[in-house]
């Protein structure tokens, strides 16, 4: 079975063609600005997060544990997210509880349908490692340091199931997709160069 990255279910999910050059073409992707300002913003969120306070993701108490990997050999899926944030109030000695995962994301388009995929991924992974049922997420908006809630539930997971799967289609039959409906975000694509009718 092809190992799925999650991040890459969030990139299929906004442009199926990302995931076309890189995994069935094999083509390098240039390093954009974006994407040096995201690895600029991860290396900073453990230094920040650490000093804000909880109650902006609705908790008194809880662990946080950065850059987290995660792997699922039942589901054929791996990643690593930003941030999990593990509830220390409310539980009883011994008992699961609920991990919440957080990702962190500098865009101008708000929390879309693939940050919910990309962080149900994540839900489904910490819960094979032992948390309780997971029901919600975070989106962690850059640079308006703003957090938004995203409900993970049935819905969300089945979606994530059906992106890995269509993933992984496309890879076992080399077929190329067609381009992102989002064109305004084109011109700041690592693959923009080599998608001629985009622009």
């Amino acid at each position: 079975m092809i190992s799925v990255r999650i991040s890459d279910v969030r990139q299929y999910t906004f442009c199926q063609r990302v995931i076309w050059h890189r995994l069935v073409m094999g083509q390098t992707a240039r390093e954009t600005p974006k994407m040096e300002m995201g690895r600029q913003t991860e290396e900073a969120l453990a230094r920040l997060e650490k000093r804000r306070r909880l109650r902006r993701y609705g908790l008194d108490g809880a662990t946080r544990r950065f850059g987290v990997s995660l792997r699922s050999e039942a589901l054929g899926v791996h990643g690593v997210c930003d941030l999990v944030l593990e509830p220390t109030a409310t539980t009883p000695p011994g008992a699961p509880v609920a991990a919440v995962p957080v990702e962190v994301k500098t865009t101008r388009g708000g929390v879309g349908r693939h940050h919910v995929l990309q962080l149900a991924g994540y839900a489904m992974l910490l819960e094979e490692e032992g948390s309780a049922p997971i029901g919600r997420g975070f989106v962690l908006l850059l640079p308006e340091d703003k957090v938004e809630a995203v409900r993970l539930g049935e819905l969300e997971r089945d979606g994530f199931r059906r992106a890995v799967e269509s993933i992984r289609m496309m890879i076992e039959t080399q077929r190329f997709p067609e381009p992102t409906r989002y064109r305004s975000f084109c011109p700041d694509c690592e693959y923009v160069n080599f998608c001629g009718d985009v622009l």
